[in-house]
């Protein structure tokens, strides 16, 4: 049967926008590009990652049920790629963007269910330029690794509502891993999981009490997979429960007034959908002229439109009403919140012929991507050293890791195996030393439970305090481990090729073993 529309011929490749696969592979080709981008032009550019990819790379040091701070599967995420490729800075942008692509990639298997090839492929280009999934998309934190579990959640979800017989069984059942991994990345899951209550509350399909029989067993499921991390928030006297509660509580305590917070959010959130927003207004603005044709609306839009309009905008709106109502609210916490925000501007795109919105959809894109990876990429690379400003993306470490090599080898009579600081200074130190050694995270053994504080005293240990100006002070324990060091000093190394430029200043010492047998 002949194509509905003409091929598109496009860099030498024909492609039927009406067909899904030839849209499927040009969709998984965009994604690859975008993962491309964001690791390879961030690798090429930062001398570090952001403060969190560091964390990351601290933390993968063992491998928990909980962490002093957060739940433990983005540090598992984080792990297996560095156990696959090595504790280097540019796996950590590859991994957070690996996350962002398979979010991109399970909205485009929602999005063919709810509108046509062609646009779902619209979607998932704007969706692609929030500038959490770009911008900072490179952040390996909580927030950025939480996409994945977040998109395999939502296709799951609605796979689930709309399958029939022993296949829904075994849906719901994905339902409940896909949420206990989502919990098990942050406990923003839970807004989530509200969302996801009130569409299946007022789905007529669930207007049934034997509808909600599939829903417990995915309830069992991911209360069966949380189990272990239950256990670890008992044992560890709720650790990441009291961080969390503290982020919420005490976030704002800076800021004048809650409503001030408030504001702050809400325009960072503006900020940070800008970037689609303003491809859609180019995109409406070449297609003017465009012939207009009858834009057909698959069954699947009038099923699922309440599914794409309450979980496209609920998380959102139930987090400004908790902002309302005075908790504190920190931008990056809206991170998985527009995985559907490009269907919801869909709404927005005029009907024009296929081949016409097939190219300038994917010009458009492409061209956005590029502006915005490479504004990164020179922004937080060659302006920040030509313009001798000091920032994380520069950081000097591989220059300060070498002096405290070349100092250890001298001054040490064991191998370097533990380097205690904060967590910035010295996981960037560790990834760049030979040994790379386990880092002490403030000297504080429930901030890393991998230390083994009975063997500290077989081998000698370095202690790192950053005292560039403007750093917080160093931990009560990093500054008693200081002032036990035999051997001590300081360094200073240029933080940018400006000979009279910002130096880094850093503390360092040896505190000597007093026990034998370091391995």
């Amino acid at each position: 049967m002949p194509p509905t529309a003409p091929t598109l011929n496009l860099f030498g490749w024909h492609i039927d926008p009406d067909s899904r696969r030839d849209m499927g592979r040009l969709a998984a080709a965009f994604i690859a590009l975008h993962l491309l981008l964001w690791t390879l032009l961030p690798a090429l550019s930062h001398r570090a990652p952001p403060w969190d990819n560091i964390e990351q790379l601290v933390w993968t040091q063992s491998l928990q049920w909980g962490y002093y701070k957060h739940p433990p599967a983005p540090t598992w995420w984080m792990y297996f790629w560095t156990e696959l490729l090595g504790r280097k800075v540019w796996v950590t942008f590859f991994a957070a963007q690996l996350s962002v692509a398979g979010m991109l990639w399970c909205l485009w298997r929602i999005a063919l269910i709810v509108t046509t090839p062609l646009r779902a492929f619209v979607a998932l280009v704007l969706t692609a330029l929030v500038a959490y999934h770009g911008l900072r998309g490179i952040m390996a934190n909580h927030n950025t690794l939480q996409l994945l579990p977040v998109g395999l959640l939502l296709w799951a979800s609605l796979s689930a509502m709309r399958a029939s017989g022993r296949q829904r069984w075994l849906l719901w059942a994905g339902v409940g891993a896909a949420a206990a991994l989502t919990l098990l990345s942050k406990y923003s899951a839970l807004v989530w999981f509200a969302a996801i209550a009130l569409w299946l509350a007022q789905d007529a399909r669930m207007h049934r009490l034997r509808a909600w029989a599939p829903v417990l067993l995915a309830a069992a499921v991911a209360l069966a997979l949380l189990a272990p991390h239950l256990a670890w928030l008992v044992q560890s006297d709720f650790a990441s429960l009291r961080y969390a509660q503290d982020s919420v509580e005490n976030g704002n305590a800076g800021n004048a007034s809650h409503w001030t917070d408030f504001w702050n959010f809400c325009s960072a959130q503006i900020g940070r959908v800008l970037p689609a927003l303003l491809t859609l207004a180019l995109l409406r603005w070449q297609l003017r002229h465009a012939p207009r044709v009858a834009h057909s609306t698959p069954a699947g839009v009038q099923q699922e439109g309440r599914f794409v309009l309450l979980l496209g905008l609920g998380p959102l709106a139930i987090t400004l009403l908790l902002g309302l109502g005075g908790m504190h609210l920190a931008a990056s916490w809206a991170t998985t919140f527009y995985v559907l925000f490009g269907l919801l501007l869909l709404r927005w795109l005029p009907a024009v012929a296929p081949a016409v919105l097939l190219r300038r959809t994917v010009l458009l894109g492409l061209g956005a991507q590029l502006l915005l990876a490479g504004g990164l990429a020179l922004g937080r690379g060659l302006l920040v050293d030509v313009l001798g400003r000091n920032a994380r993306s520069n950081f000097p470490a591989p220059a300060l890791a070498a002096q405290l090599d070349a100092l250890w080898r001298a001054q040490a009579h064991t191998p370097l195996r533990v380097l205690a600081g904060e967590t910035w200074l010295a996981g960037n130190v560790s990834i760049h030393l030979p040994s790379q050694p386990q880092v002490f995270i403030d000297a504080e053994p429930a901030h890393a439970p991998w230390i083994d504080t009975n063997a500290l005293a077989r081998c000698d240990l370095l202690v790192l305090i950053d005292r560039s100006p403007d750093t917080p002070p160093a931990s009560a324990a990093t500054q008693a481990l200081m002032a036990r060091a035999q051997h001590h000093g300081q360094i200073s190394v240029p933080w940018t090729s400006r000979p009279q430029g910002p130096q880094l200043t850093v503390d360092w010492g040896i505190v000597a073993a007093t026990q034998p047998g370091c391995e």
